[in-house]
């Protein structure tokens, strides 16, 4: 493996770890809101789902791309990295579900995965700064 090989690996598996992290944070935020008495805004729910989906997408490509990597298989390490960075487009709706106040979990995960700059498109980081920041509408979810 190539020094710059290693340290793109090493920028991935470090991003991975971020996933995860935020993996545990939006599980944890599920388990809580299905505990919570009705009613509960389904979008809100639907759209923390949405997050958590994402985010193991996300986490599983990028351990596939390390691995890939790692091994020589650039070409499959590249599908997989432009799948990770592509798990939010997936989900439209996603800025639009998520609005109002926030678990602390959400707010935490949404900060992990927002701080990984420049690796999801523009748009997906724009949709978790205004998750973030309350800037989202509550809209009917996208079909």
């Amino acid at each position: 493996m190539t020094p710059q090989t290693h340290l793109e690996a090493g920028r991935l598996s470090a991003i991975a770890k971020i996933l995860d992290r935020a993996d545990g944070h939006l599980s944890a935020a599920v388990r809580e809101w299905a505990t919570l008495p009705a009613p509960v805004d389904d979008r809100n729910l639907t759209g923390i789902q949405s997050l958590l989906e994402v985010s193991r997408s996300a986490s599983h490509d990028v351990s596939c791309a390390v691995r890939h990597a790692g091994s020589g298989d650039l070409a499959q390490a590249h599908f997989h990295l432009e799948a990770a960075r592509t798990a939010p487009d997936k989900h439209p709706a996603l800025a639009a579900a998520l609005y109002g106040p926030l678990p602390a979990g959400v707010r935490t995960a949404l900060q992990l995965l927002r701080g990984i700059r420049g690796f999801f498109s523009a748009e997906a980081e724009d949709a978790f700064v205004r998750a973030l920041t309350g800037h989202a509408q509550p809209q009917g979810l996208a079909s």
